[in-house]
């Protein structure tokens, strides 16, 4: 029974160890994901935009 306790406790750290690997690794992901969207987001205000040109109807 003692063994079975062990086994049990070694799985679960093992387990949490694992998703706390996922979990620091998608968040360096989606913080690299924000920065690179940022600077994107900067160079796109410098360039110029090409104003929308009206269509007359009628």
């Amino acid at each position: 029974m003692g063994d079975d306790v062990v086994a049990f406790a070694v799985f679960t750290l093992i387990c949490s160890a694992f998703l706390a690997g996922l979990m620091f690794n998608y968040t360096r992901r989606i913080n690299r994901l924000r920065s690179t969207v940022s600077a994107l987001t900067t160079l796109t205000e410098l360039v110029p935009q090409p104003v929308p040109v009206r269509s007359k109807k009628g």
